[in-house]
C-alpha cells in the first residue's frame, strides 16, 4: 500500500499534468498571461496560399517552441495553424509570427507572452 508520503507529489503533480492548454486563437498581436510550465496553443488562420513560418521569432528563454499543426476546421480560403509553446520560465518572451508568401513577409502578429 502507497503511503501518503508518497502520494502526496501525485496529488499535487496529477492537476498540473491534466490542465488543458492556454488556448489563444487570433489574427491580431495581444498580450497572453500564462503560469510557469502551462503549455500555450495559439491558432492563427490564413487567407489564401500565404502561411506562418515555423518557428516563430521568440526574444527570451521564457518561452519554449514545441510545434504547429495545420488544424481544421479546414477552410478553403487558407489553412488554420497552431503553434505550441511550454512556458519555460518566469520573464517576458515577444513571439513574432510572420506570414510568407515565397520570400515576401504579408503580414506579422506579434504577442506579448508573460510567464509568472
Amino acid at each position: 500500500m502507497l503511503s501518503r508520503r508518497k502520494l502526496l507529489p501525485l496529488a499535487v503533480l496529477l492537476p498540473l499534468a491534466c490542465r488543458n492548454p492556454l488556448g489563444v486563437d487570433t489574427g491580431r498581436s495581444q498580450f497572453i498571461a500564462a503560469d510557469l510550465g502551462e503549455r500555450i496553443d495559439v491558432t492563427l488562420g490564413n487567407v489564401g496560399p500565404a502561411m506562418y513560418d515555423s518557428p516563430p521569432g521568440i526574444s527570451s528563454d521564457a518561452l519554449t517552441f514545441l510545434s504547429v499543426d495545420v488544424v481544421p476546421p479546414y477552410n478553403p480560403g487558407g489553412p488554420n495553424q497552431r503553434f505550441r509553446f511550454r512556458a519555460a520560465e518566469r520573464g517576458v518572451a515577444i513571439v513574432t509570427f510572420r506570414r510568407m508568401l515565397d520570400q515576401d513577409v504579408v503580414s506579422l502578429v506579434v504577442d506579448t507572452v508573460m510567464v509568472r
